[in-house]
């Protein structure tokens, strides 16, 4: 009879070591995962905190509005402060995340705009910027005109260059709609 040999079956499989570059690109990912965690959370805060101050100021507010009704008197300087809490209020539900996404999203190849103010109290945006030439200050004009968060967007100056190749400069006048 022949003799059975003893078999060494290794089922176990041999797992590559890390390489230094790929550990480096985990490091970096979990240092950007952190930093942008932490970054998220101080945002949130940072926004409740001025939810709450708005909160406070609306809760002012409506008293001021309701103290005619309950016989109340308010000195000049409370009322100074409860306008001045309306107008913080009211740059505070300025309508930033639709304005500038009208704005980048605008075809700005030739376009370069110089400021971007908003009149809160009037719901204004006044757009000061540079054009390649006329016809596309005109095409900038045309696409804020089309955007449905803009309404009567008009063109208040322009000024074009004598010199060839100098930019034309412009300011632009827009109201947001409220949502």
């Amino acid at each position: 009879m022949a003799s059975l040999q003893k078999l060494d079956f290794d089922f176990s499989v041999q797992r590559r070591k890390l390489p230094p570059f790929g550990l480096a690109i985990l490091l970096a990912g979990a240092a950007a995962s952190i930093y942008a965690g932490v970054e998220l959370s101080s945002a949130y805060n940072a926004r409740k905190a001025q939810q709450t101050v708005y909160d406070a100021l609306v809760s002012r507010l409506h008293t001021v509005r309701h103290a005619d009704q309950d016989g109340a008197k308010i000195t000049p300087a409370e009322l100074q402060n409860f306008k001045n809490a309306a107008q913080i209020a009211g740059q505070l539900n300025t309508p930033w995340d639709r304005l500038l996404k009208v704005l980048e999203s605008a075809p700005m190849e030739h376009v370069a705009l110089l400021s971007v103010e908003p009149v809160a109290s009037r719901r204004q945006l006044h757009l000061v910027g540079e054009a390649k030439d006329f016809a596309t200050m005109l095409d900038y004009l045309s696409y804020l005109q089309s955007q449905p968060g803009l309404q009567r967007v008009i063109l208040t100056s322009h000024q074009i260059q004598t010199q060839p190749g100098s930019p034309v400069r412009f300011q632009i006048q827009a109201h947001w709609e409220e949502k």
